[in-house]
């Protein structure tokens, strides 16, 4: 990226977190994904070229430190980088208040993914939990399945193998609205746009996932 040629921290700042895609990077980063396919799948569209190029130049910056062992690299945020994920914190704020994202960007995949990011694995009542989510009427792939464990959360979109703990059924212009904490579970489902099929434990679960976005409480 070509800079600004000015002295300001704001140009200066603005050099290092305003390329396309250099902000969801670090976001996905600070939710925890310290590998390069992990952050790839939670940003749809992103090009392999791009993210790499992306990579080098924060590690250049001290955004990122990466670890090599072998043929295996890691990343994850320096102090440097963590402090920079407070302003995209800031900016999703933002966002939550003053923007409304279009329905052809909604994405149920992305939604369930950031959620999988979200819940902590120590709070799971169960050595493993998996939920099936069925989106009738909306494009393919309109099936998934959250898979949560101690070793870690993941969205398939096609069949685990593992033994459902139980089914939700929506749309996704519902799904995103509780993943985001403005539509509680209870009056989705009364609403008619959710119905949940699982035992009382896990309903509890869903309900109080649907609380973990960061922006719940944004006016």
């Amino acid at each position: 990226m070509r800079g600004y040629g000015q002295y300001c921290p704001i140009a200066l700042a603005a050099e290092v977190f305003a390329e396309r895609w250099t902000p969801i990077i670090i976001r996905n980063l600070y939710l925890g994904c310290a590998r390069y396919t992990e952050i790839l799948d939670g940003a749809p569209g992103l090009p392999r070229s791009v993210l790499s190029q992306r990579l080098r130049s924060l590690e250049r910056t001290g955004v990122v430190d990466c670890t090599r062992t072998g043929r295996s690299t890691t990343y994850a945020l320096s102090p440097s980088g963590h402090e920079l994920a407070q302003v995209c914190l800031a900016l999703g704020a933002w966002g939550a208040r003053w923007r409304e994202a279009r329905p052809e960007d909604q994405d149920p995949y992305l939604a369930l993914w950031m959620l999988s990011r979200l819940i902590a694995p120590d709070t799971l009542p169960r050595p493993r939990v998996v939920v099936r989510f069925h989106l009738p009427g909306c494009r393919l792939p309109n099936v998934f399945w959250l898979v949560l464990s101690g070793t870690g959360n993941e969205v398939c979109a096609s069949d685990p193998g593992f033994a459902e703990d139980g089914q939700v059924t929506t749309d996704t212009a519902t799904l995103v609205r509780w993943y985001a904490g403005e539509l509680a579970l209870g009056m989705a489902q009364r609403s008619g746009r959710m119905s949940v099929t699982a035992a009382p434990w896990l309903v509890k679960q869903l309900a109080g996932w649907g609380r973990l976005n960061p922006y719940v409480d944004a006016p």
